[in-house]
């Protein structure tokens, strides 16, 4: 073996990169960060899409405490949210099951829609939804609590949409 050829056998396998390579150019950061941006953007649309019958819920459920708040008119208070309850349970559940509910059967199906978990309120059955069942219909409702029952309505909501 020559001299030349051991030299060639120490020369380096692999060509280092040159130091002008690294960082790349901006227009390179620019690929990652509209991908990320574009993967943001499509998050937020589909949350927003999601979320958009749960904000027309809420409201519609501060208009409706505002124009109790003006006029005072406890039977129309209680028929708009039973309404605005009613229309949330037909978009979510069939029509023929709930449609047709009234009185104890609609507070059961509201409890039973609402789920397992319960804060301080009991419920629609036993707690201050239970004025929901004929209050709307009696020339004189029952007293009840306007906030505990729009903090109750407001959960059933959030747990719905």
């Amino acid at each position: 073996m020559n001299l030349e050829q051991l030299k060639q056998l120490a020369a380096p396998l692999i060509t280092s990169y040159a130091p002008d390579q690294w960082p790349p150019e901006p227009w390179v950061w620019s690929l990652p960060a509209g991908l990320v941006l574009l993967i943001a953007l499509l998050l937020w649309w589909r949350w927003h899409k999601r979320t958009r019958t749960r904000r027309y819920a809420y409201k519609e459920l501060e208009a409706i405490q505002q124009r109790y708040q003006e006029n005072q008119d406890p039977q129309r208070y209680l028929y708009e949210l039973n309404l605005l309850l009613r229309r949330i349970a037909v978009r979510n559940f069939r029509r023929e099951k709930v449609a047709s509910l009234t009185g104890e059967d609609w507070l059961d199906f509201l409890d039973w829609s609402r789920g397992r978990k319960r804060g301080e309120d009991p419920g629609f059955r036993e707690g201050s939804g239970r004025v929901l069942a004929w209050g709307a219909y009696q020339a004189e409702p029952d007293h009840f609590d306007s906030e505990s029952l729009q903090l109750l309505v407001k959960t059933w909501i959030r747990r719905q949409t």
